[in-house]
C-alpha cells in the first residue's frame, strides 16, 4: 500500500507538474508527500602542481537557501489536500534522492524529466534516469 510518496523538486516546471501528480496520487491513497529540493554542493578540483585546489560551482548563499526554502512552501500551499513535508539537502541530486527515500521510508518516488536533448542525456545522462535504475522502488517520471 502507498503511505508516502518523495517528490524531487528543483523548481522547474516538470517538477512542479510532479508534484501536481503526486498530490493526486496522494488523494487517491491517502499518502503523505515529502517536497524535496537537492542543492548541488560546489567541487574541489586539484589545482596542478602548486599543491592547492580550486573551487569550482555555486557558493550557496543564505539568500538562496532561503529563496528555495519559500519556494517549496508556495508549492506545498497548492497542494493543500495533502500532508506534505519539505526538506532541502545538498549533494549530487540522483544519489541525494535514492538516499532519502530510504531514509524517509518512501513507497514511491516522482521526479519531473528535465527534458535533455539526445546528445546532452547520453554525455550527462539524466538524474531521472539514474533514479528510476537505482531507487529501488516505483518511480514515475512526469514529462
Amino acid at each position: 500500500m502507498l503511505k508516502h510518496i518523495l517528490v524531487a523538486i528543483d523548481g522547474s516546471e516538470t517538477s512542479r507538474k510532479a508534484a501536481r501528480f503526486a498530490h493526486d496520487l496522494a488523494q487517491q491513497t491517502n499518502s503523505r508527500i515529502t517536497l524535496l529540493f537537492v542543492l548541488e554542493p560546489p567541487r574541489v578540483v586539484p589545482f596542478g602542481f602548486l599543491d592547492s585546489e580550486l573551487i569550482s560551482g555555486p557558493q550557496r548563499t543564505p539568500e538562496e537557501l532561503d529563496a528555495v526554502r519559500r519556494m517549496l512552501d508556495e508549492l506545498a500551499a497548492d497542494l493543500p489536500k495533502a500532508q506534505v513535508d519539505k526538506v532541502v539537502e545538498i549533494g549530487r541530486p540522483a544519489d541525494t534522492i535514492v538516499a532519502m527515500a530510504d531514509k524517509l521510508g518512501a513507497d514511491h518516488i516522482v521526479v519531473g524529466a528535465r527534458g535533455l536533448n539526445p546528445g546532452g542525456k547520453w554525455l550527462l545522462g539524466s538524474v531521472s534516469d539514474r533514479v528510476v535504475q537505482h531507487a529501488g522502488r516505483p518511480v514515475t517520471v512526469v514529462h
